[in-house]
């Protein structure tokens, strides 16, 4: 169910708001909404990839983690 809410914002916001994808300013504002949770979400997934991988490492793991590294390039390079 949605909620009917008012928003005040400056001209230059609303210039830019009108400026995006979308029938209306609801739907403008919804999917702006959207993509910035979306993108939280990845920055915290981010993270805590970033504290994973910055922990130490015994010398097993850096080399597993360069073989895995060299066959997902591999991989992505092939064409066929």
């Amino acid at each position: 169910m949605k909620r009917r809410i008012t928003v005040s914002v400056t001209a230059e916001l609303l210039d830019a708001l009108d400026g995006t994808p979308g029938s209306s300013r609801s739907q403008k504002i919804e999917r702006l909404l959207r993509v910035a949770l979306a993108a939280k979400e990845q920055q915290r997934w981010v993270s805590e990839l970033k504290a994973f991988y910055e922990t130490e490492k015994d010398a097993d793991d850096r080399t597993e983690d360069l073989e895995w590294q060299a066959l997902a390039a591999d991989a992505f390079e092939r064409e066929d």
